[in-house]
Order: C-alpha cells, then structure tokens, then sequence
C-alpha cells in the first residue's frame, strides 16, 4: 500500500514515500532536480534495478550518470568518496543537480556524504532496496565514510529531498541481508514499541514477511519523529536511536570481513541489556526477554560466539558519543524505555567478559 510519509525539520522537510513502484520515480523529478542525476549503486543492485530506475529518470528529460561500485563496508572511505566528487566535476555537475543512491546503507551514507559536500551542497535522493537501509540507514539525514579507527568518524547531517521505497526490492535479498533489518526493526521494538517488539515475540520467523509494510512504516515513523525533535543530535534526545550501536560498532569495525552491520547491532543489543541489567536499569527478566527474541528470530546474541579481545574494547574510545573520556552507552529501562547511562570502559570489559562466563556456564 502506497502511503506518503512528511518528516518536518525545522528548516525544510521532505517525503518518504513508501511501497512505490521504481518505474514511477521519474515523476518526481522536476526541475528542482537540475539536468543531471548522479545515480550511485553497487554491481550487485544495479543489475537488478538500475536500467527501470535509470528509463524512468531519462523519461522525465534528465541526463544519467552512472557510478557503480564493488559492494561492501569497505566502500565508505574518503578514497571512494573522492572518486564520486571526481565524476561530479568530470560531468560538470551543477549545484541544482542530483545525486540519487540505489541501495543499501553503505551506498546510502556515501552518496548523502559527497552530495553534501559537492559545490557545498546539492540534491540528494535515496532509494534503500534493503530492509536496513528502508528503516534505518536512508532517513534521518546522517550521512558519512569509515576511517580505520572507526565507523562514520568523517560525515555530515544531510536531509535528502526524499526517499522512494518499493518494497518488491526485498524479494531478491538473502536471508542474512534480510536479519540485518530485522534487528534494526527490533532495536525500534526495544527502545520506543513494544508493539513492535511484542509482534517479534508472537510471530515465527517465516510469518515476520506479512508484516513488513507495517513494520517498516513504523520503524520509520518512530526514526521521524526523534529527528523531527533532535535533527543534529544536540538535544542528547537521538541518541537512543544508537541502542546497540556502541558494541556494535566497535564489533564492527574490528572484525569488518567477518560480521556485518546488523549482525553486530544484534550483539551489540544483547551486549548492551545484559550491562543494563547488570548496573541495575532493568530486570534480569528484560534481559532474558530481549535475549530470547533474538535467539528466537536468528540473529545473533552470544557474545562467546566471537573471541572477544581488546582489540574490540579499544575502539570503544572512538565512538561518537564519548564524552571528555566517558562512554554513552543507550541502555534499556524496560521494553520501549531507554536511557543514557555513562559507562566506564573498564566496567565495560568487566560486564562482558562476566556475560561470557554466564553464556557458557548457562
């Protein structure tokens, strides 16, 4: 079901139109979006999408530049970000024209980011053709590339002018892609829905497929609402949108080849309630709650599954929401109640290795 959703900023808003067919973009475009449009994908959803994306747009009178990069975390770099600012200025781009990103988050967060620093500033669409990107990566206007220390260090806040999903893009995802969101999807449960969250818990797997317009569109409207209230993250209220994000990012980034980004949110969750639980925030029964619907669904949560190192603990430092040396952690109150909690990294490394010990004494 087509359904238009507003997300209004203080400065300007912009649509997210959800369950839109890819062969009626084109009707978007008008001359807000200048002559030419950028369209930036990787060779794995190009073949699948791009030529209806691509026939749509030039039916609409624009000129179509094609950047199509290998898939993959690796591609957020600077390097990669100067080889799409390249093609820009080589096509003679102009600051009314458009860079539109076909794809998952990675190709999300690159493309907002030159888009946002080309000639200072030009238009940005995003159409996710993954359940990640559709709830989590392509709306809210963060943008950004990796540097080897850690995720996202170099980026902007970047509003696209809007977000075209189809979700018929979902049928050709591997099952792993598809767990990627489902945890995004559960981390929404966890920190604002327990209809979300209790829709999880009552619905096998296999059945969770009938219900994704409907939890898509409710990721999305939790997501819009926190970044109608906190756009920069200023407020300290967007914050708990990273619930799971400050062990899965350092999990992430010292292990790229081997998990990927839902994968280490999903640990991360099961990370970050256990210390909930264990400061004192939240009950051990939230805990085993929480633990249990991500058992229950396949994601992972057993963190003696990974080899935990210091490697891992000592990108925690990086993390963005470090404070004059203190981490931030999102920990859970109770299902649909988060908060922000200072934690010492010491204490950190305490927790799990004591989470560890619990997993295989359990």
């Amino acid at each position: 079901m087509k359904k238009k959703i507003k997300v209004h900023l203080r400065e300007e808003g912009y649509f997210i139109y959800t369950g839109y067919p890819l062969k009626d973009i084109g009707r978007l475009f008008n001359k807000r979006y200048g002559r030419k449009i950028l369209v930036l994908s990787d060779n794995k959803v190009f073949p699948l999408y791009g030529k209806v994306v691509k026939d749509s747009i030039i039916e609409a009178g624009k000129e179509v530049i094609e950047v199509i990069v290998p898939p993959g975390e690796r591609q957020k770099s600077l390097g990669s970000a100067f080889n799409i600012l390249k093609k820009c200025a080589e096509n003679n781009m102009n600051r009314d024209d458009t860079i539109l990103t076909l794809g998952g988050g990675v190709i999300s967060d690159l493309g907002g980011f030159v888009a946002s620093i080309y000639m200072r500033g030009i238009n940005f669409v995003a159409v996710p053709t993954t359940l990640l990107a559709q709830v989590d990566a392509a709306i809210g206007g963060k943008t950004g590339v990796n540097l080897p220390f850690g995720k996202n260090l170099v980026g902007s806040f970047y509003q696209p002018s809007f977000v075209y999903m189809d979700y018929s893009t979902l049928s050709t995802l591997p099952e792993r892609e598809m767990k990627q969101g489902l945890a995004e999807i559960i981390k929404y449960g966890i920190i604002k829905s327990k209809k979300i969250f209790n829709l999880f818990k009552n619905t096998k797997t296999g059945e969770i497929k009938k219900h994704l317009p409907f939890l898509i569109e409710e990721s999305v409207r939790i997501k819009k609402g926190v970044v109608e209230k906190d756009e920069k993250e200023k407020k300290g209220l967007r914050e708990i949108l990273n619930f799971g994000h400050t062990l899965g990012h350092a999990i992430e980034i010292s292990r790229l080849s081997r998990f990927s980004h839902g994968e280490c949110v999903s640990l991360g969750m099961a990370g970050e309630t256990y210390i909930s639980w264990r400061i004192g925030l939240c009950s051990e029964e939230v805990y085993r709650t929480v633990k249990n619907i991500l058992k229950q669904h396949g994601l992972f949560y057993n963190f003696s599954s990974i080899a935990v190192d210091n490697k891992m603990f000592d990108y925690l430092k990086y993390d963005k929401k470090v404070r004059q040396g203190n981490i931030r952690f999102v920990l859970v109150k109770d299902i649909g109640r988060v908060e922000s909690v200072v934690v010492k990294q010491e204490d950190v490394k305490k927790l799990i290795k004591e989470m560890i010990k619990d997993e295989k004494d359990g």
